[in-house]
């Protein structure tokens, strides 16, 4: 709950839902947790956690009817079985709308103006109406998929907002249509609903252009189509698509068709010319189970609610008799020694597999190289579903350090803006019709032979279904030769929305900014990464945003230079994951033609940045748990004794980081991590209530292993955990970008086979060596970053002085 979104969503739950269990944290309320009773939670977990009130789910080559047999014998027999829970009931409507006020906390140092969120939240149809459901999907995408769609745009041009965001939630008996606004005044909250409900019904007079929904279609299709996960394993998306249906009495199948639910769709939409703006007036402008939530920020909130867990826990303590409280003592001291008793317990609770089962091969996809003018193609054959995934690269040319914000703005606006002749509206509307997104980056490839050595390069990044590969060379043609910066009024919608997902991710992911600062000052990749993803690159879009009008047209002419000089077809890169017909379609229809603007050559990298030491330090933000890193370089990835030191992270995860600073330390999580690729070693806490604990748990950590207080099985689990993530599945669409990402870094296939070859061969005196080397010497001096409230880190910081410790240097992050 230090994420002003997760308040937000709670709240909305609260209102939404007052009579279901929708309405409650299902993680609990920390302010509600003090009140559960051991036997309250024993007693749930027995009636809801039940063999027979369990749905197994399978995805995969494998035994069907052996797994089967396998759960029929360890799980259901000998259980009674339940019987079936009711259905959930259906939530009563509401006569009125109901609007609700709540608040967020923020820091001491941070200003509050424009931060204030609001949520507009319908009630819509039941999950058993799959179609319906579907139909306002479509119609989500049509009101507000991009900057250039009525509704969104209508919110975004009233200039009482920054940001719009929107999502249909599908997953429970009835789906609420939630559409968030950020960067607001409370003040404001009628007016923008004003705004909201005029448009709506301006688009019910008019109608909905047919290219809209045709857009909003495609877009749908093409989802519903990748054969990808997303951030998590495509098995398991096809569990949330279908199984989830399931417990709600749904066939499962509903969620995975595609074509024969779209077709449906276009027949009732021809029989039904008006079906859409009769959604709109249905479960919109005249659906009166409507809910909006203002949430504003509030300097004092932290203070209040801890003051407030402090006062509930000296009344309950004012309860307990001494003979209670002796009770509690000794169950804690008895818990403690039970965790430490069970990390040491072999626990052969799941099917094991051994280091003899891995394969010894690594894995490989290969490219197929050919040249195509000044132009090089790099193409993986695969199955993609009829979806053609394409990254057109550039070797980045002379930039400095000063010009990195400049760069990264290059990118956010390149794909937002016109190009082609059509205005940034029309060519948002151009990229929703013809291809499932268009996006720049750029990537530093620190070499896998010295990780100082990088050879950076930018990246546009494209997909589309087969059949609109001419429309996506297209668009690459217009956006290389006339990409327009002119819209200084699109420039600044841009900005405002991108400065305030920047003040979002200071809260909610603030464990990214405490890593990028801790490890700024160690080579010059990490500086550059600092630079463009840390607090210095906040801080110069802050200062651009606070004097826009008088630095726009600079801020054009640098954007048109960076054009100039970054589009240079001379040594570019066309890299392809698709099958092998429409690479031939693509070959004869001559899409590998590209204009070259640039009117500079080709010059290697440089750039002269010398990373500054960092010194420990917390920066505050609002929340009452710390995000904690401590970073330090390693070896390059050719290095013998690269595996080891991936091997020993595992080891200090599972068998003393998770019990430290999880289940005795009470964070969320913690660990440690080695990024072979940069040569980086992480130590690192989240949502952690402690800070002196968790770093001393980072030393004890390393001096357990050195000792070599970790068995052998110990050893082999950390083998597989990284042989799990090196062979975890890789979706067909990023198959090419992932060889030519192995290519560009120099991790040949050879390199890559020495490396699994060492893994699998380590031995316990491997990695107590390679601890000793890489690690203790480098553990003591490096930095300790924590970002946290300031009462936590005066707190900690008392404890780092008691124990004759420097404490860190508490500084704001403004």
């Amino acid at each position: 709950l230090s994420s002003p979104g997760t308040r937000l969503l709670e709240t909305i739950n609260k209102n939404l839902f007052p009579n279901l269990t929708y309405g409650v944290n299902s993680g609990g309320d920390p302010k509600d947790i003090p009140s559960l009773t051991y036997q309250q939670l024993r007693d749930f977990h027995h009636e809801y956690y039940h063999p027979s009130r369990c749905l197994f789910y399978f995805y995969g080559n494998m035994p069907l009817e052996e797994h089967l047999d396998f759960i029929a014998k360890h799980a259901l027999e000998g259980a009674v079985s339940k019987t079936p829970l009711p259905e959930l009931p259906k939530q009563q409507r509401f006569t009125v709308p109901v609007k609700a006020t709540t608040h967020y906390p923020i820091s001491e140092e941070e200003e509050v103006t424009n931060k204030t969120w609001i949520s507009y939240t319908w009630l819509t149809c039941d999950i058993l109406q799959q179609e319906e459901q579907i139909a306002l999907s479509i119609l989500e995408a049509a009101l507000l998929d991009t900057d250039a769609s009525p509704l969104k745009q209508a919110l975004l041009q009233s200039h009482l907002c920054t940001q719009v965001s929107s999502y249909i939630e599908g997953d429970i008996t009835e789906a609420p249509w939630v559409i968030t606004v950020q960067g607001c005044e409370p003040e404001n909250a009628d007016r923008i609903e004003q705004v909201l409900f005029e448009t709506l019904n301006t688009i019910v007079q008019n109608g909905i252009p047919q290219k809209l929904i045709d857009n909003a279609l495609h877009q749908l299709e093409l989802y519903r189509s990748e054969i990808t996960g997303g951030s998590y394993p495509f098995g398991l998306s096809l569990f949330m698509r279908s199984a989830l249906l399931k417990q709600h009495g749904v066939n499962p199948q509903e969620g995975l068709m595609i074509h024969s639910i779209f077709q449906r769709l276009r027949d009732r939409m021809d029989a039904e010319p008006n079906m859409f703006t009769h959604l709109i007036s249905k479960y919109l402008i005249n659906n009166p189970h409507f809910v909006r939530v203002v949430m504003s920020p509030d300097k004092e909130l932290s203070k209040r609610e801890l003051e407030e867990e402090k006062q509930t826990l000296a009344q309950l303590q004012k309860k307990l008799k001494k003979e209670q409280i002796d009770e509690i003592i000794a169950k804690a001291k008895a818990l403690k020694t039970l965790q430490v008793k069970e990390s040491e317990t072999e626990l052969d609770v799941l099917p094991i597999i051994h280091i003899a089962d891995v394969p010894k091969k690594v894995r490989d996809f290969p490219l197929i190289h050919e040249q195509k003018g000044a132009l090089n193609i790099y193409r993986h054959e695969c199955f993609t579903n009829n979806i053609l995934y394409t990254d057109l690269t550039f070797p980045l040319q002379g930039i400095s350090k000063t010009e990195l914000t400049d760069l990264r703005l290059f990118l956010l606006f390149f794909p937002q803006v016109g190009c082609g002749g059509r205005t940034y509206a029309e060519n948002l509307e151009y990229i929703q019709a013809h291809t499932g997104g268009v996006s720049a980056s750029f990537s530093l490839n620190i070499q896998a032979t010295d990780y100082l050595q990088y050879s950076p390069y930018l990246t546009i990044q494209g997909k589309a279904l087969n059949r609109k590969a001419d429309k996506l060379f297209a668009l690459y043609n217009d956006l290389l030769s006339s990409v327009d910066f002119t819209n200084i009024a699109r420039l600044k919608e841009v900005l405002l929305k991108h400065y305030t997902s920047l003040e979002n991710s200071l809260h909610q992911n603030p464990l990214n900014y405490a890593i990028n600062l801790s490890s700024s000052g160690l080579n010059p990749a990490s500086a550059i990464s600092n630079e463009c993803y840390g607090l210095p690159y906040y801080h110069n879009i802050k200062k651009i945003v606070q004097d826009f009008d008088n630095c726009a047209e600079k801020l054009v002419q640098k954007m048109q230079a960076m054009q100039q000089r970054l589009l240079n077809v001379q040594g570019a890169h066309l890299v392809l994951s698709c099958q092998e017909d429409i690479a031939d379609e693509l070959r004869k229809e001559n899409y590998f033609s590209l204009p070259d603007i640039s009117m500079q050559k080709s010059n290697p990298w440089q750039m002269d940045i010398t990373p500054s030491p960092i010194e420990s330090q917390g920066r505050t933000i609002s929340s009452p748990v710390a995000f904690t890193s401590k970073v330090f370089n390693t070896t390059p990835y050719i290095h013998p004794d690269s595996p080891a030191i991936n091997v020993a992270a595992n080891l200090f995860d599972n068998t003393i980081l998770h019990t430290r600073i999880r289940e005795q330390g009470g964070a969320y999580g913690g660990g440690a991590s080695h990024n072979s690729h940069s040569g980086s070693f992480f130590f690192y806490s989240y949502r952690d209530p402690n800070i002196f604990s968790t770093v001393q748990a980072f030393e004890e950590a390393t001096r357990e292993m050195i000792k070599g207080n970790f068995t052998e099985a110990d050893l082999e689990e950390a083998k597989l955990e990284m042989v799990q993530s090196i062979d975890s599945p890789v979706a067909p669409g990023s198959r090419a970008n992932v060889a030519y990402h192995w290519m560009r870094k120099g991790q040949t296939l050879e390199r890559r086979q020495a490396f699994r070859d060492r893994l699998l061969s380590l031995t316990k005196q491997d990695v107590i060596s390679a601890i000793e080397k890489h690690i203790l010497p480098k553990l003591e001096k490096s930095a300790t970053v924590t970002f946290s409230g300031k009462n936590l880190l005066t707190k900690e910081n008392k404890i780092f002085t008691d124990h004759k410790l420097m404490p860190l240097k508490i500084l704001p992050i403004t």
